[in-house]
């Protein structure tokens, strides 16, 4: 819960539907345990407002689950590659993922205005509100002026199909601040592998642009994969190191060295 932000859009997924959708308008804070609990927890706890809307008719999760399983993190997803679902509450998924649930809940302005009138409360700057409500839902400025910098190409391969590239960020969205999300600096465009693998941690970037390749995407998986273990980003700047330095510290999954021997083995994923 530490983790929630303001502006961040909470789904409601219970019997195999999505019946609510909601837009977190605090930061955690302590609390004590509601009275309606009758004691269930123990002691205080936290807790993050939000609003919610509900979604009448709910929409069933297995009309497009297919898309969601692969953009869906391998640890702690709600939802298993198995199409089951987890039982918990606050489960982190990518920003994608998030995306197309609201592309197929058909639900875009609607949640677009839940999302403004949410950080209405948290953002009083209204240039500074509308843009990061336009980089919350998926579109708007910041991808336009990252198509810019990058002059409508992919970062590594030059890709020029705009239907094919995505805005990705480096130092991903949970872990940014406000300035940060809207930093075009922030930001590569990539083509759908790239941008894949570099989400997922399976690639990172040195200082100097070339790629790093985590020991989960194996060698002889490169090629099917669509990625050049010799592929380096364009151009970089000083600002792009500093956000590929957390991207590889939090985001990466690098082998797990011991003084006696290198392991296979990685990190959690986030």
């Amino acid at each position: 819960m530490t983790l929630v932000r303001p502006g961040d859009v909470i789904f409601s997924y219970a019997k195999q539907s999505i019946g609510a959708i909601g837009v977190a308008s605090t930061v955690a804070y302590d609390a004590p345990q509601p009275d309606e609990f009758d004691n269930a927890w123990h002691g205080d706890g936290r807790k993050v407002d939000v609003v919610y809307r509900t979604i009448n008719p709910e929409v069933r999760l297995d009309t497009f689950v297919d898309d969601l399983i692969p953009l869906l993190p391998e640890r702690n997803s709600p939802i298993t590659s198995q199409k089951k679902g987890v039982q918990g509450y606050l489960f982190a998924i990518p920003p994608k993922a998030g995306q197309l649930i609201c592309d197929r809940l058909d639900f875009a302005s609607p949640v677009e205005q839940l999302v403004a009138d949410t950080l209405m409360q948290t953002v009083p700057d209204e240039t500074t509100r509308d843009a990061l409500v336009k980089a919350r839902i998926g579109q708007g400025r910041w991808r336009r002026d990252l198509m810019r910098h990058w002059a409508g190409k992919c970062a590594v391969t030059g890709l020029e199909v705009e239907a094919l590239l995505r805005a990705s960020h480096i130092k991903p969205w949970r872990d940014s601040d406000n300035r940060e999300r809207l930093d075009v600096l922030n930001g590569f465009m990539l083509g759908p592998a790239y941008d894949a693998a570099f989400d997922a941690g399976l690639i990172s970037f040195e200082d100097n642009g070339t790629i790093v390749v985590s020991p989960k995407l194996p060698a002889n998986q490169l090629l099917a994969a669509g990625i050049s273990n010799t592929a380096k980003l364009s151009t970089l700047i000083d600002a792009h190191r500093g956000y590929l330095a957390h991207h590889r510290g939090s985001v990466f999954t690098p082998a797990l060295l011991s003084t006696d021997a290198v392991f296979t083995g990685v990190s959690d994923d986030i």
